[in-house]
């Protein structure tokens, strides 16, 4: 990621999720060795009344209604997020999106990983559950200039 994005933040609510209480599961490890390295920054949220009305209004957890207001404090042009609720509310303020599946494109495209190695790891996260709709794949594939 370090290589692919110049700067990244996390708010306050995914480091809880992802390495305080996700200690041990898959990216806490790596979530908090990027920010001892110093290229990943944990985020408060200005506005948390805020974040409790898109807790409530729209039944999501913390760390995905901080993601949203920290976007919109921050003025970011781009968040990542794969969570559809969360990509729409993103979206409807004017931030661009990737999830996981464009992460793996653009680092392909950037030469951080090869094109072999992105559609590999496409295919695995489809095959451990990872939800994506077939033009969403179709399209990750033909980005890559490979057929699926």
């Amino acid at each position: 990621m370090k290589d692919i994005y110049e700067e990244l933040a996390i708010a306050t609510g995914v480091y809880l999720e992802v390495v305080e209480r996700g200690w041990g599961f898959p990216g806490s490890f790596e979530t908090e060795k990027a920010m001892n390295e110093g290229w990943l920054k944990v985020e408060r949220v200005a506005n948390k009344d805020r974040v409790v009305g898109l807790t409530r209004r729209h039944g999501m957890s913390l760390g995905n209604a901080e993601t949203v207001q920290l976007a919109s404090e921050c003025g970011a042009e781009l968040a990542l997020a794969d969570e559809a609720e969360v990509r729409e509310l993103l979206e409807e303020h004017g931030v661009r999106v990737r999830g996981c599946i464009g992460i793996l494109v653009e680092a392909a495209r950037k030469e951080v990983i090869s094109t072999k190695k992105a559609k590999k790891a496409i295919g695995r996260l489809v095959e451990t559950g990872y939800r994506i709709s077939d033009n969403v794949l179709k399209e990750a594939y033909r980005l890559l200039g490979e057929e699926p």
